[in-house]
């Protein structure tokens, strides 16, 4: 049975949520084991900001010990559960002719793409690419919103709320869609990915 993707609960937990709606998306709720919602949780929201607050955000250190952890972890009693992952940082993140992530989600995989949410560059975001065309990448944002985007965020992104989309399950459709040139945009733009040396991925497949 497919699970409805969830919603995170503060402004802080997109990438445990975004994590969990990946593995909800890939697996059926009775091939995912509990442990790996356990260590997707416990790895994450381990940011500290000026103030020496806990949980104000996951860093890319911890993205990458949950997609080590739960690509070595074979349990005995879920064997459909088996996952690769890719990592990519840099000049590997980019939505040129022939690249990595849209290969990943033609092949039925999911990309975890962390997005600027601000034009300073200080607040960033991931949500869930599930599907591209050749003018937009197609997203679940576990950021709930009410109203769509506004002004030039309006020419390179929809709010598509919960319904249903071609090829989804209804519990499991995209509720964003983003323009291909502002999601590689280098520039700190709302939902662009930015500056080339800050890019992350996490590239997720069932295996």
């Amino acid at each position: 049975m497919k699970i409805p993707f969830r919603y995170q609960a503060t402004n802080y937990d997109c990438v445990p949520t975004t994590f969990i709606n990946a593995l909800q998306y890939l697996f059926e709720r009775e091939d995912l084991p509990p442990e790996v919602i356990h260590k997707v949780m416990q790895y994450s929201l381990d940011s500290i900001n000026k103030r020496g607050e806990l949980g104000r955000g996951t860093t890319g250190l911890a993205c990458q010990l949950i997609l080590q952890w739960v690509e070595s972890y074979k349990p005995k009693d879920f064997k459909n559960f088996s996952i690769n992952y890719r990592y990519l940082q840099g000049e590997d993140v980019h939505l040129k002719q022939n690249n990595i992530i849209v290969s990943c989600l033609n092949r039925s995989g999911v990309a975890l793409l962390r997005l600027c949410n601000n034009r300073a560059g200080s607040v960033f975001h991931y949500a869930l690419a599930l599907n591209a065309d050749a003018e937009y990448l197609y997203f679940f944002d576990p950021y709930y919103r009410v109203k769509n985007f506004s002004g030039d965020d309006a020419k390179a992104m929809d709010w598509l709320g919960d319904t249903e989309r071609v090829g989804f399950s209804k519990c499991q459709s995209p509720n964003l869609r983003i323009r291909r040139e502002r999601l590689d945009s280098e520039k700190y733009e709302k939902y662009s990915m930015g500056p080339i040396e800050e890019r992350e991925c996490c590239l997720i497949e069932r295996t």
